[in-house]
């Protein structure tokens, strides 16, 4: 019977690596603050001017389980500023509670596409 020849083993790593940008704070990008939640909304804006001075911008709403949402400077440059509240509120607001504070993390995802003619 003949006999397997061996080879020596071979050792491999896979790295997967990905980035973001890093904010401070790195807490969240929104919080929906409900009505009866146990933190205001300007309390809410207080806590986050202490850790990240003039980064969020709090956004009042009307005839909802959420009173206000408190969301990052910056998104509300990606997306206007009522369009965002908005898309949060029809997303999340039937699956919360009025004395709730949810954090939202809204990730960004830019793409594009070009079609080259070829001659």
């Amino acid at each position: 019977m003949a006999r397997k020849r061996e080879s020596p083993s071979k050792k491999q790593m896979e790295l997967r690596l990905s980035g973001q940008a890093f904010e401070i704070p790195p807490l969240w990008d929104a919080l929906l603050i409900g009505r009866q939640a146990p933190i205001g909304p300007e309390a809410a804006k207080r806590m986050a001017d202490s850790m990240a001075p003039g980064q969020f911008e709090l956004v009042r709403i009307q005839g909802a389980p959420v009173e206000a949402v408190l969301i990052r400077k910056t998104l509300l440059r990606v997306l206007t500023p009522e369009a965002l509240p908005e898309l949060l509120l029809e997303e999340l607001a039937p699956l919360i509670n009025e004395d709730q504070v949810v954090r939202v993390q809204v990730e960004v995802v830019l793409h594009t596409a070009r079609t080259v003619r070829l001659e």
